[in-house]
């Protein structure tokens, strides 16, 4: 398994930084569309604070005290 996801990890990194290099043909709106793979680190970090916040939201909400029922 280790192996697998070393693999995998250069294989993600090897095109994230070829995909920096190919000329897409449109002009850069901001300093961050210069940036080689920073939409691709951008949409990975949202994805983590999006898993983040809603465990963090799900835990205050929806966990009840193991004796929740009990109290009657």
């Amino acid at each position: 398994m280790n192996k697998l996801r070393w693999t995998l990890l250069v294989i993600c990194g090897a095109l994230s930084i070829a995909g920096g290099f190919i000329a897409t043909g449109e002009e850069a709106h901001g300093w961050w569309s210069a940036i080689p793979g920073f939409f691709a680190l951008f949409g990975f970090l949202g994805c983590l604070l999006l898993i983040v916040f809603s465990k963090f939201i799900g835990r205050l909400f929806l966990y009840k005290r193991e004796d929740y029922y009990d109290g009657n």
